[in-house]
């Protein structure tokens, strides 16, 4: 069998540095551009908020993100969210500023997967203002998270989350006033090539 010609296409690519997409009505209430980032805001006080990267469906992908907490404590988590069949139907994948990592399946309430301090040994960029970058290779039911090039779990297979948005997340602990996320960037690209 002949080796594929053709490279998995990238299916979204944004430089928030250089590329400041129009936001839905629905969201300018939450988020906005800031310092060449896309910032995402929440006040609800053990609460969150989530801000799709594009209004497109994403099947089998691997998406990577620079993302970091602007504003917010050490309760607050920030990062991205993936397979949204709804609002109330998603995947995410956080950290707090100070290194508490967070992966759970949201369908009506969350039910953590990984949920706990990173070890010390593993890179991180600690405070508000520094950027981590999360990725995530989902393939049918199956999705990999690894944060800063290090893998946090493999391979959780979840048959109701084949597809669907993705984007950013942040959640408001309790302490701050309010959580605001920045986003620098975020990367796309198809699993297997065309056709």
């Amino acid at each position: 069998m002949p080796p594929p010609t053709a490279n998995p296409p990238t299916l979204l690519n944004v430089d928030y540095a250089t590329e400041q997409p129009a936001l839905p009505d629905y969201v300018t209430d939450v988020a906005h551009y800031a310092d060449g980032t896309l910032r995402i805001a929440s006040t609800l006080s053990d609460g969150s908020q989530g801000i799709a990267a594009a209004q497109l469906v994403f099947s089998d992908a691997t998406v990577q993100a620079s993302v970091s907490l602007a504003e917010g404590t050490n309760d607050d988590l920030y990062g991205i969210f993936l397979r949204s069949a709804s609002a109330q139907m998603y995947y995410t994948f956080a950290v707090s500023p100070v290194g508490h990592v967070f992966v759970a399946c949201y369908d009506n309430e969350f039910i953590p997967l990984v949920s706990g301090p990173l070890d010390p040994d593993i890179p991180f960029g600690h405070g508000l203002g520094v950027a981590n970058r999360f990725q995530v290779v989902a393939i049918g039911p199956s999705l990999t998270f690894i944060l800063n090039g290090t893998l946090i779990t493999a391979e959780i297979v979840d048959e109701r989350y084949r597809e669907g948005y993705l984007g950013f997340f942040v959640h408001h602990g309790i302490t701050s006033p309010r959580a605001e996320l920045a986003a620098e960037w975020i990367q796309v690209k198809g699993v297997f090539p065309p056709g």
